[in-house]
């Protein structure tokens, strides 16, 4: 029998419980082990065969040259240290990443693009709605992995974030919006980088968004 891959899950200190269990669940519908790597306990990076990037609380703003004063929720920095250098060692080796809601801003910030501190910096009557349920329609180019993973140019997807990315990172490209709002990037000729703005851990009872984590899984084999 062929070996599980060991999928590593970015996490904070403390918190993200939920998000844990359901990306833990999504990974194991897809056959892969999961280790939960946190700044103050985690396995070597040497270890893991591909790495997620899960959601969670906003980015200092400082990372990507914003303004601190236009930020007003809290912030853990020791994540964001943490998380970059673990994104750092699995580009290094070339292993798959999976950048889920946040994880999908800090990666863009690694790769030199930056946010929106807050969704309504990008248009004061944006009707922005949060909802752990599919509740907006992602229009997603043809050309894409995403686009070869779901089949389809519409996707239902919940809605759960703050911030949004504004300058795409280098040698990343969109392959998914919604009203204007970036729901996707990919990493030009690397073997696996996907991040999503949504959270697709939450939707495990929807085909497309189990296939995401398969194909993710099934690159991590490699």
């Amino acid at each position: 029998m062929r070996k599980k891959p060991v999928i590593g899950i970015c996490l904070p200190n403390n918190g993200n419980k939920l998000a844990e269990i359901f990306i833990r669940f999504s990974l194991f519908l897809a056959n892969a082990k999961a280790v939960s790597l946190r700044p103050n306990e985690h396995t070597s990076s040497e270890v893991i065969d591909g790495l997620i990037l899960s959601g969670g609380s906003d980015i200092n703003p400082l990372l990507y040259g914003g303004k601190k004063e236009a930020h007003n929720t809290k912030l853990d920095k020791k994540r964001d240290a943490f998380e970059l250098t673990m994104i750092n060692k699995a580009v290094k080796r070339r292993i798959p990443i999976f950048g889920i809601c946040r994880g999908a801003q800090l990666l863009n910030i690694f790769f030199d693009g930056d946010l929106y501190p807050t969704v309504l910096d990008i248009e004061e009557y944006l009707i922005h709605k949060n909802s752990i349920f599919p509740i907006k329609d992602i229009i997603i180019k043809k050309r894409s992995r995403l686009f070869d993973i779901i089949k389809k140019r519409k996707l239902k997807a919940n809605s759960l974030h703050n911030q949004a990315i504004n300058k795409v990172g280098e040698d990343l490209k969109v392959t998914a919006k919604y009203k204007g709002l970036i729901q996707a990037i990919e990493k030009k000729n690397y073997p696996f980088m996907l991040a999503v703005q949504w959270h697709p851990e939450y939707l495990f009872y929807m085909k497309e968004h189990r296939k995401i984590f398969d194909d993710f899984v099934k690159a991590c084999k490699v």
